[in-house]
């Protein structure tokens, strides 16, 4: 399982994010596509941060199946004309127990 982040980039996201855009990705989801679970981190001015849980065979294949439901969302979903997708990738994450160690 990989856990993909992909922006949503819009200036005037603020008044526009509907409440349930995690359902609505997720509805969105193709069987195929492997989607598990998707979370929403907001960024007032900025967009959101659409984290996207999924199962693929490949890193790349998760990164382009996260991309490609987000520019489904925003051809498709009502309040999202204007938005744009952003960057697609795997968050980098320190080792467990030693994110103190690196600078």
């Amino acid at each position: 399982m990989y856990l993909v982040h992909t922006e949503l980039l819009n200036r005037k996201a603020d008044s526009c994010i509907p409440q349930n855009l995690a359902d609505l990705l997720h509805a969105l989801a193709h069987p195929d596509d492997g989607v598990e679970h998707v979370v929403i981190h907001p960024h007032p001015g900025h967009g959101v941060t659409v984290g996207v849980y999924l199962l693929a065979d490949h890193l790349r294949s998760a990164e382009e199946t996260a991309a490609r439901l987000c520019r489904r969302a925003v051809a498709e979903i009502g309040p999202l004309p204007g938005w744009q997708v952003g960057r697609s990738e795997v968050p980098l994450l320190a080792p467990y127990g030693l994110d103190g160690l690196i600078d």
